[in-house]
């Protein structure tokens, strides 16, 4: 039969585990809101550098269409590097 320290030393084994995952699953629900709040925002942006750049090519303007794609090749780049940050920001921590 296990002894009444060994039985205490599992319980607060139990609740160090136990706190350490409430603490990982709300780490991983920010960096999920996060993740969902620069993709929308990547989503929204190229929308609108799409519509921007079919209205350019289809009025003949290859300087606006090449401007419109490197500005959107950057504005990717930085929503990138958002997200690398974000997901840097929330790394695990250990106990």
């Amino acid at each position: 039969m296990a002894s009444s320290s060994s039985l205490t030393e599992q319980l607060a084994e139990a609740q160090r585990l136990q706190a350490y995952y409430q603490r990982e699953l709300e780490r991983q629900r920010a960096m999920n809101a996060e993740l969902r709040k620069a993709v929308a925002e990547m989503a929204r942006t190229f929308q609108e550098t799409l519509a921007e750049s079919v209205h350019a090519a289809e009025s003949g303007d290859l300087a606006e269409v090449r401007r419109i794609a490197y500005a959107n090749r950057n504005a990717w780049q930085e929503y990138l590097q958002q997200i690398v940050q974000a997901a840097a920001k929330s790394a695990p921590t250990n106990e």
